[in-house]
């Protein structure tokens, strides 16, 4: 699932090779009548250039940097990405659960990161996001094949209620996939949603790998 590159070849023109295509027979051998044609036709060139790249650079598959991040904005991901792991300590999931909801640490202990995510790795989230956004009504195969593609780690989806489901994983995933399986965040359309295109109204319980089950 990757991100769809739109093809931009009916927008690309040679307009010098267009110009000289159409100039009467009288003048088409003349070497000053084509300077002036070029003269003429390179401004316009590089403005349509400029034009087929503004576009073609601000597509997901092509978007880099700061075009990136405003895709990221639009459909609602940002680049930073919270880093959980076993030798970060007491860093809280959601922002303000602590106490007098604040931050809270031990001196001189190691704090949870927040990383920037390469352009690579925010393209594919952009695309899982967008998918999120129009997608209520995942099936399973179609969850376990998203989380194949954004975290490439294999999980299994039991159902255990009306709306709540847990999911099983390998024993290998790391604290930050396994975290991330079940995380949620509030968005101004909606509050708790997950990364992933769960099913509407969903609940996840638990995410277990093979050996704690």
């Amino acid at each position: 699932m990757a991100a769809t590159e739109i093809k931009f070849k009916d927008t690309t023109f040679d307009l010098k090779a267009i110009s000289e295509s159409r100039i009467l027979s009288e003048y088409s051998t003349s070497p000053l009548y084509k300077l002036l044609l070029e003269a003429l036709t390179s401004e316009v060139q590089e403005l349509s250039n400029a034009l087929k790249d503004l576009m073609e650079y601000r597509t997901v598959a092509k978007a880099e940097g700061k075009q990136l991040d405003i895709i990221g904005r639009i459909v609602g991901i940002d680049r930073q990405m919270f880093t959980y792991d076993n030798e970060y300590w007491f860093a809280p999931e959601i922002e303000g659960v602590a106490p007098d909801n604040g931050h809270w640490w031990v001196k001189n202990s190691p704090q949870a990161v927040v990383g920037l995510m390469d352009d690579a790795t925010y393209r594919k989230w952009i695309w899982l996001k967008i998918l999120k956004n129009h997608n209520k009504f995942s099936s399973k195969p179609e969850i376990e094949n998203q989380v194949l593609e954004g975290l490439e780690e294999e999980i299994g989806i039991q159902r255990t209620g009306m709306i709540e489901q847990d999911i099983y994983t390998t024993p290998q995933i790391s604290t930050v996939n396994k975290n991330m399986l079940s995380y949620v965040k509030d968005t101004p359309l909606t509050d708790n949603q997950y990364m992933f295109s769960y099913p509407a109204a969903t609940k996840v319980g638990s995410v277990t790998d093979e050996q704690e089950s």
